[in-house]
C-alpha cells in the first residue's frame, strides 16, 4: 500500500507538467525500457533493430505474445503454462505468484486469453493509473477518507478488475464487488445495502443498472461513477446522469495495460497517459493514422514494464485522437472516442462475390434512438439476430428490420436475413460483458 500511495504522489506530480516534460520523459522512459529488453528478454534481443526509432521496432500481436511468451518474459522462472496452471487452481485468491507475482488475464471475448504477470512496482503503478482517472472523478482517497466503492464486471478470480479490487479492498477502501452475469435482482439487492459512495461498471452495466435506478428497483446515491471496458453510448451516458445525478467518467483500460486515459472534468475525450504509454493510432495496414481519423487498431508501448515488456503492443481498438487540446490544462494528448474493437466489425456478402465490412456504428444509428432498455446485434452465417431488450409499444419488428436493410444495403451489403427478437435481457458474455455487436469470429 505505502508503494500504491508513493506512485500516485508521483503521478499526480505530473500532470503539473509542461507538454515538453511529458515528452522528454516518454523518451527516456522508452530508451530504458529498450535497453532493458534487449538485455534481459531472449525475444526482444533477436527482433529489437539497434538504434532505429521506435516506428521501426516489429509489432507485437497477441498471438505473438502468447506464441513466444516464455521467451518474452524477463524472469527465467515464469513459463506461460504455470501461469495458466496457476490460474485454474480453485484454491488461489490473492496468492503471489512465486511470492512475488500478481497474475490477472483477459477474459477470452476476442478468441484468445492474454496472460499478464507483474512485479511489485509494475502493479502498484496499474493501481495508481486507476486511482488517477477516481481522482479525475473528484474520488479522493486518503486516511481520513475510506470510500465504499461497488464494482460490478467480473468476480473470476483472474480478471485484472477483481484483482485490482481485491488489492484496493484495505483501510482507505471498502469494496464490493459483484460480477456482471449474476441475477439482476441479487446485485441491486447487494448494491441497495452496501450503498456505494463511487459506482465503476462495465458500460453495458451501467445502462441497466441506471434503468432500474430509474424504475425504482435500485435505490442507490453514488457521488462519483466511472465506467470502463465497452462503448459507453450518449444514450447511455444520459440515462446514467438522470438516474443518479451526477457526471458519468469514462475510463479507457486493458488488462495488458492498465489505465490508458480517462476523462476529466471538463468531459471532453480521454486523456491519455502519456507519462506511462506511448500509443500509436494506425489503420489495417499499421500505417500512422492523423487526428481526427478513427484508427483501426492500437499500438501501446508500456514504459513501466519489465516483467513482460510490452513494445508497440496491438489492441484492436477503434479510437479516433482529437484535433484540439482539452481546455483544462492537463500536459496529455485527448482520445475523442473510443469506438469499440477492430473484431465488432461485421464482414457481409456484398456484390459479386467481393466481403462488405460494416462498421458497429451503424447500429448503432439505427438502434440507438428506439425506446428500448439495450439491444445486441448477433450475427451468423447469413443472418443477424437483433436483440431489443424490453422495447416499447411503439416499436415494430417490420419498421426496425427495413431501417436495418436499407442501411446495410447502402454498403452493398446484400442477401442478409434480419430478424428481431424482444428479450428480457442481454446475456452476458466473457467476463459478463454484453457487447452491442457480436461479429462471427473467422473459420466459425
Amino acid at each position: 500500500m505505502a508503494r500504491i500511495l508513493a506512485m500516485r504522489a508521483r503521478l499526480r506530480r505530473r500532470t503539473r507538467w509542461s507538454r515538453e516534460r511529458v515528452l522528454h520523459h516518454q523518451t527516456q522512459d522508452l530508451e530504458r525500457l529498450l535497453e532493458f529488453a534487449r538485455q534481459q528478454s531472449p525475444y526482444y534481443r533477436r527482433v529489437l533493430t539497434g538504434g532505429g526509432p521506435l516506428t521501426e521496432q516489429p509489432i507485437l500481436t497477441k498471438s505473438t505474445l502468447l506464441a513466444s511468451f516464455d521467451e518474452i518474459v524477463t524472469d527465467a522462472r515464469i513459463h506461460l503454462r504455470d501461469l495458466v496452471s496457476f490460474l485454474d487452481r480453485p484454491d488461489v485468491t490473492d496468492e503471489l505468484y512465486l511470492g512475488r507475482y500478481r497474475v490477472a488475464a483477459t477474459s477470452g471475448s476476442s478468441g484468445s486469453r492474454s496472460v499478464i504477470a507483474s512485479d511489485p512496482t509494475e502493479w502498484a503503478t496499474v493501481i495508481a493509473s486507476y486511482a488517477r482517472a477516481n481522482e479525475w472523478a473528484g474520488v479522493r482517497i486518503s486516511a481520513r477518507v475510506r470510500p465504499r466503492m461497488a464494482v460490478v464486471s467480473s468476480t473470476a478470480k483472474f480478471h485484472q478488475s477483481n484483482v485490482v479490487a481485491r488489492s484496493i479492498d484495505s483501510p482507505l477502501v471498502k469494496t464490493l464487488r459483484l460480477d456482471a452475469a449474476d441475477d439482476l435482482s441479487a446485485v441491486t439487492r447487494q448494491l441497495d445495502e452496501f450503498q456505494p459512495e463511487v459506482l465503476v461498471a462495465y458500460a453495458s452495466m451501467l445502462r441497466i443498472l441506471a434503468a432500474e435506478q430509474l424504475e425504482g428497483r435500485l435505490n442507490i446515491r453514488p457521488r462519483a461513477v466511472n465506467c470502463s471496458s465497452e462503448v459507453l453510448t450518449a444514450q447511455s451516458r444520459a440515462l446514467a446522469e438522470r438516474a443518479w445525478g451526477v457526471r458519468v467518467f469514462e475510463v479507457y483500460a486493458a488488462t495488458e495495460t492498465g489505465g490508458i486515459g480517462a476523462e476529466c472534468a471538463q468531459h471532453n475525450g480521454l486523456h491519455l497517459f502519456e507519462d506511462l504509454l506511448v500509443v500509436e493510432p494506425v489503420d489495417d495496414a499499421y500505417r500512422p493514422v492523423p487526428d481526427g481519423v478513427s484508427a483501426a487498431r492500437l499500438l501501446v508501448t508500456v514504459l513501466p514494464s519489465r516483467t513482460v515488456p510490452l513494445i508497440r503492443y496491438e489492441l484492436t481498438d477503434r479510437v479516433t485522437l482529437a484535433t484540439k487540446p482539452c481546455t483544462c490544462g492537463l500536459p496529455f494528448r485527448l482520445i475523442a472516442s473510443v469506438d469499440g474493437r477492430s473484431d465488432d466489425v461485421l464482414e457481409l456478402h456484398g456484390t459479386e462475390e467481393r466481403r462488405v465490412r460494416v462498421h458497429p456504428v451503424l447500429f448503432h444509428r439505427v438502434l440507438e434512438p428506439l425506446p428500448a432498455h439495450g439491444w445486441q446485434v448477433r450475427q451468423s452465417a447469413n443472418r443477424l439476430d437483433v436483440l431489443l431488450v424490453q422495447p416499447g409499444a411503439e416499436v415494430r419488428d417490420a419498421q426496425v428490420v427495413a431501417q436495418l436493410q436499407a442501411a446495410l444495403e447502402a454498403t452493398g451489403a446484400q442477401g442478409l436475413e434480419i430478424a428481431v427478437k424482444r428479450v428480457d435481457a442481454i446475456p452476458p458474455g466473457a467476463g459478463g460483458k454484453r457487447p452491442m455487436v457480436v461479429a462471427l469470429k473467422p473459420g466459425a
